[in-house]
């Protein structure tokens, strides 16, 4: 599946991380409130690297993405597409014509697949997606994503992989040490390598 999207943003954010500031100073062995607020900081980082390694969203994340026209079928990138719950709801917007207008596709004149890795949207059996203007930015899909809304929900091999990131940038503040010039920590990325998803990376 080719995913041909012009831009990527992420709407919502998740309220939650998937290692909690707990964990993560249990893994650094550090029983002080001082570094705090830098932990937490890591801990976001961590997971914004391993989403960007996996090309996966790990908690509960709102993402729209902007087309130029309906292609046959609509890939979803940075998947899972949540799948219980609230936040399930798929929005999809287009201008009309040439005058600007835009509508909202109803959500019953196409099918999604959540099942799929990345989820996808295609019209109803026999059917088609309406006409439109085709131009740059036309097509606009909004979705949720992730794991869940719980540390527990995401992966444990990537969780391991990112107090093994948190840890190594916490030891080692610099870009480079005299210790290791890796950017990614071998046991970090053979865990996250681990936990991708072949042919769709």
């Amino acid at each position: 599946m080719t995913i041909n999207f012009r831009s990527l943003k992420r709407l919502t954010p998740p309220s939650t991380e998937p290692i909690t500031l707990a964990e993560a100073k249990q893994h650094l062995r550090v029983d002080t409130d001082t570094d705090d607020s830098y932990v937490a900081a890591l801990i976001t980082c961590a997971r914004e690297f391993c989403e960007d390694y996996l090309d996966r969203t790990l908690m509960t994340t709102q993402w729209q993405m902007k087309m130029d026209n309906f292609p046959q079928e609509i890939g979803i990138p940075k998947p899972p597409m949540f799948s219980s719950g609230t936040a399930t709801a798929v929005s999809v917007t287009y201008v009309e014509n040439s005058l600007g207008g835009t509508a909202t596709l109803s959500s019953s004149q196409y099918r999604v697949d959540r099942d799929s890795t990345p989820g996808a949207l295609r019209p109803l059996y026999g059917g088609s997606w309406p006409s439109h203007l085709s131009d740059e930015n036309s097509l606009t899909v909004t979705w949720w994503a992730g794991y869940g809304n719980s540390p527990e929900d995401v992966p444990r091999v990537v969780r391991h992989a990112m107090l093994m990131l948190i840890g190594t940038w916490y030891e080692r503040r610099q870009a480079v040490d005299s210790v290791s010039a890796s950017e990614l920590p071998i046991g970090a990325k053979a865990l996250l390598d681990f936990a991708r998803w072949g042919s769709y990376r």
